[in-house]
């Protein structure tokens, strides 16, 4: 292998993910600029019999990317490739990162149709994870997938669509990093539109009991329930045209909400409960009164990413939509009957239904339902307690949050699991791309 061609190398030290749950040391850490380093990078990992995994922005909550093998980063591999205004397709490079899309997309006059409320990501580990937002009418980010360029374990490069090989392009947009390494996503995007945010405090069983037909009159509907309180903050946005006039509030108001009470103030609050658990309840309840922010207007990427500065883990669970009341009830129940103490609210989203195999919205009208837990407490018994009284309504675990669900379930949830693990077979036969944990979660 000539000099030139191998990717840039930084040195081996331990990595953790964002909430700090997950870690590890690869044997080596790659940092490829060109398409060309990438399949050096692949064609390196074969010949030395090293398994390589490829790294987003390290926000996944559970184990995807961790490897003793060769870790490759896609820092160095971002930006804009082509964007086309009047069909509204644009090609990103895979490590381009969700916070920078907006910029880049402005002169096109093009945004994302949808994005969550973290934007740290890249956008291969965002389609590779199932990362989406809240809204009826929306996808995740992998249903907006419209074709991939792919750099496969062997070294070869292909590019896939539904006309091109449509097996592997349907494994691939949702694949986990174990179909190959994502060099380049084209994506359905929208003409420019900004949002107007607003948000109210209201009783839990009013705005539960609303949610489902509030999200078919609404754009983007989402709530924040406290548990063992009785109230929700109701988070709503509007889509409005690209030249609507700015409201932001003052910057004494939004210094105020974000940085002093949203990070600041709540991160010595959960502290302290995280010392003295008895707290957790009386911090749950200030907080449920004084979660929501201000009415807002401004560019749609400005409204939709919040600043998260106070870790935590979190498990996120899809399932059809009309099981939503009856989730909420069992959850309270259970809540009350263990005496749960947690600080950070169950965040309640929607999607459309996709045609996405692994996508927690394959095939039905999905509610979400994530629960957080302060990154100092201990995370597994709450979030298991919350994954074992949602299996009755056939959740689907969100792929890059907590969970400990293994193949054998999950092929029962997901009806194209086995056609995703053949195409995986045949991509990758030698496993390079796989770990321990993800054979533990495909079954090989």
């Amino acid at each position: 292998m000539s000099p030139s061609r191998r990717p840039r190398t930084d040195r081996p030290r331990p990595r953790r993910n964002w909430s700090g749950a997950v870690r590890f040391t690869p044997h080596e850490i790659l940092a490829p600029t060109s398409e060309d380093e990438v399949t050096a990078a692949l064609r390196e990992a074969r010949s030395r019999g090293l398994p390589l995994r490829v790294i987003g922005g390290g926000h996944s909550f559970s184990p995807l990317v961790a490897t003793d093998g060769l870790l490759l980063t896609l820092d160095g591999y971002q930006g804009l490739v082509r964007a086309d205004q009047a069909t509204g397709l644009v090609t990103l490079r895979g490590g381009t990162r969700l916070w920078t899309v907006a910029e880049l997309l402005a002169p096109h006059g093009l945004a994302l149709e949808t994005m969550g409320d973290i934007d740290r990501q890249s956008i291969a580990g965002a389609i590779q994870t199932g990362t989406h937002g809240t809204g009826a009418r929306f996808t995740g980010f992998a249903g907006t997938v419209r074709a991939l360029r792919i750099a496969l374990p062997d070294g070869s490069v292909l590019d896939t669509s539904p006309a091109r090989d449509r097996d592997l392009f349907e494994a691939a947009r949702l694949g986990l990093g174990t179909i190959g390494v994502i060099l380049e996503v084209t994506l359905q995007c929208v003409p420019a539109y900004r949002l107007e945010l607003v948000e109210t405090t209201r009783p839990l069983d009013e705005a539960a009991g609303e949610f489902l037909a509030t999200c078919e009159s609404e754009d983007h509907h989402e709530i924040f329930w406290f548990p063992r309180t009785d109230r929700a903050t109701v988070r709503t946005m509007r889509r409005l045209p690209a030249d609507a006039p700015r409201e932001r509030p003052s910057r004494a108001a939004e210094l105020l909400q974000r940085k002093v009470l949203g990070n600041g103030a709540w991160e010595m609050l959960c502290r302290a409960a995280a010392l003295a658990p008895p707290l957790s309840r009386p911090v749950a309840e200030l907080a449920s009164h004084v979660f929501a922010g201000p009415r807002t207007v401004d560019d749609s990427a400005a409204v939709y990413a919040a600043p998260r500065r106070v870790r935590f883990h979190e498990s996120e669970w899809a399932l059809p939509a009309e099981h939503l009341e009856a989730a909420l009830t069992a959850l309270s129940a259970r809540f009350a009957a263990e005496d749960v103490r947690v600080t950070f609210p169950l965040e309640i989203r929607r999607a459309a239904a996709d045609d996405v195999w692994l996508s927690t919205a394959f095939e039905r009208e999905t509610v979400y339902i994530a629960a957080h837990r302060y990154h100092r407490e201990e995370a597994g018994p709450y979030l298991l307690l919350v994954q074992r009284t949602l299996a009755d309504f056939g959740a689907r675990p969100h792929w890059g949050k907590m969970h400990w669900l293994v193949a054998r379930e999950l092929s029962r949830l997901y009806p194209r699991f086995e056609d995703f693990r053949a195409v995986r077979r045949a991509a990758d036969p030698d496993g390079q791309l796989m770990t321990p944990a993800l054979r533990h979660l495909l079954g090989a």
